[in-house]
């Protein structure tokens, strides 16, 4: 029969507990952090009463979200310069990528380093001002997580939304 020493048992308990609580902590904090931004991104959204069928969010900073029905566009960024936009696509002429690079040199080799990504939208009316939704900022972050992906998907998907009009 094996013996199982108490003291050792407790002490494993405790450390364990330890390593795993700012995990824990760290989670729980996160899905908080993200249910508020959601929440206050879809209030904002009932408020000009546009009910979003397809969403996407990203680095707990941006939400994006369509409502095919109502033809509409709402735009979340969150941070030290928030913005909120909501976008009729029935105004709409065109949607397109803004890309901003920077060049890099590292020995002989030149690197073109993105360092900001958005989504235009260009209106039918000459008069209004074309507007732009921050998809990525090099500034803000220092790597992609599958921004260019994301850009492209939501140019395709808001491309065939005006195509339609």
């Amino acid at each position: 029969m094996q013996y199982i020493d108490m003291t050792t048992v407790a002490l494993s308990s405790i450390l364990i507990s330890a390593f795993v609580a700012p995990f824990a902590y760290y989670s729980f904090k996160n899905k908080k952090a993200e249910k508020s931004l959601s929440h206050s991104f879809h209030e904002f959204a009932k408020e000009y009463g546009v009910s979003p069928t397809v969403v996407d969010k990203w680095r707990n900073h941006y939400t994006i979200g369509l409502d095919k029905a109502a033809k509409k566009l709402v735009y979340f960024s969150y941070g030290d310069f928030p913005q909120q936009v909501v976008i009729n696509l029935e105004e709409v002429n065109k949607v397109s990528l803004q890309e901003k690079f920077r060049t890099v040199t590292l020995g002989n080799e030149k690197r073109n380093i993105l360092e900001f990504l958005a989504l235009q939208f260009h209106f039918k009316d000459p008069q209004h001002l074309a507007r732009t939704v921050e998809i990525y900022d090099g500034d803000i972050f220092t790597d992609q997580m599958g921004e260019r992906v994301l850009a492209k998907k939501w140019l395709e998907v808001l491309s065939q939304e005006v195509k339609t009009l």
